[in-house]
């Protein structure tokens, strides 16, 4: 059996690159090589002197310590190291997931979170939105695995301090299996550094990345935190994969961890501007019904007017304005448009000038 076509991405592909305003992509518009250098405090020389072999399977020691401090009373031996979240989630799901297992996840989703579940038998409990961030609804849920997507893609949603304490406090009661899914982390709301979930002594999993919050996707690195035997087995799987990273990539996320203070704050000003900036003017863009401010993350969720195909509405936005954004439809979830807020500043003021001005999208 395999997946379905992975809906986003293939919209991505056919348009990302060539949008003048891209607030499709869920992730920090990218900076070039020379600019990440400097932010991890790497010269060209000290790449050109790495030995080009295999780096670890598990990932280096140094990066692992440095991912592992993220995570409170987390062990570099609670990392792998992976090729993007995307395989730290495929290597998760096939040891977590049999035939029939029961997997709840807040609806809409990244359609990798249930899509690999599915295709390996899984029962899908979808949990909406509306109601997914008060620890009252997952008490209510039997499921052999809680899969918590925070701060939440495609809404922005994040939980209340005492729900969120709560819903912990519920699980570990009741010993459940819980992967929380983090990638955007390193975008609260407020603060430098969102709450976590993980804790493998608990049976609470992670994954999580940094390269869509600072703007390095082409790294391809993120990680699987798990208890130890958890993570020897996953790193076995792997090696039928990728069987390890880059070693020039280990060397600038490494770098990029290590010196994130420096640079962080400046992307997290630019993309709490841009989604105050959006709030501000969302009601001016034709045919838009309701907005949720984003708590968190890169990305939020714009209601369109009842009966509007959001597939049709951003091809016809693409084809007159230059703005890409992605449509409900791509998260199986019609009537609704989410909005990337990682573009610079000024490309994302011009692009909401030219939505706002648009008078013929439908």
């Amino acid at each position: 059996m395999e997946p379905r076509e992975f809906f986003i991405e293939d919209r991505l592909e056919r348009f990302r690159l060539k949008a003048f305003c891209n607030l499709g992509e869920s992730g920090l518009g990218f900076f070039r090589l020379e600019e990440v250098l400097g932010m991890a405090g790497i010269s060209v020389s000290d790449l050109l002197d790495l030995p080009m072999n295999d780096a670890p399977n598990q990932g280096s020691l140094e990066l692992r310590s440095a991912i592992a401090k993220l995570y409170p009373g987390v062990s570099p031996e609670q990392v792998l190291v992976t090729t993007g979240t995307g395989e730290a989630l495929y290597l998760a799901f096939h040891m977590m997931v049999k035939p029939k297992t029961k997997v709840a996840l807040i609806w809409p989703a990244f359609q990798a979170l249930y899509e690999i579940p599915k295709m390996l038998g899984a029962e899908i409990i979808p949990v909406p939105q509306e109601k997914a961030f008060l620890a009252s609804t997952w008490k209510e849920i039997d499921a052999n695995l809680y899969i918590l997507n925070h701060p939440h893609n495609p809404t922005g949603k994040t939980f209340p301090d005492a729900e969120w304490e709560n819903l912990l406090s519920w699980f570990r009661e009741k010993k459940k299996l819980v992967l929380f899914d983090e990638h955007y982390r390193f975008l609260p709301g407020e603060g430098s550094l969102g709450k976590t979930g993980v804790d493998p002594n608990h049976s609470f999993f992670g994954t999580g990345s940094f390269t869509k919050c600072f703007g390095v996707t082409g790294l391809r690195v993120g990680w699987l935190v798990a208890e130890e035997s958890f993570v020897q087995r996953a790193r076995s799987f792997k090696d039928y994969l990728t069987h390890t990273v880059s070693p020039i990539s280990e060397k600038i996320a490494l770098g990029l961890l290590e010196n994130k203070e420096s640079f962080l704050p400046g992307i997290q000003t630019r993309v709490r501007n841009n989604i105050a900036k959006f709030t501000s003017l969302w009601r001016k863009l034709p045919h838009t019904k309701d907005f949720t401010v984003p708590q968190g993350g890169l990305v939020g969720w714009l209601m369109l007017e009842p009966g509007i195909s959001s597939e049709a509405y951003a091809d016809r936005l693409f084809e007159k304005t230059g703005v890409f954004v992605l449509p409900g439809s791509n998260f199986e979830e019609e009537g609704f448009l989410r909005i990337g807020f990682g573009e610079t500043e000024e490309r994302m003021a011009e692009g909401l000038k030219r939505w706002s001005e648009c008078t013929d999208l439908i």
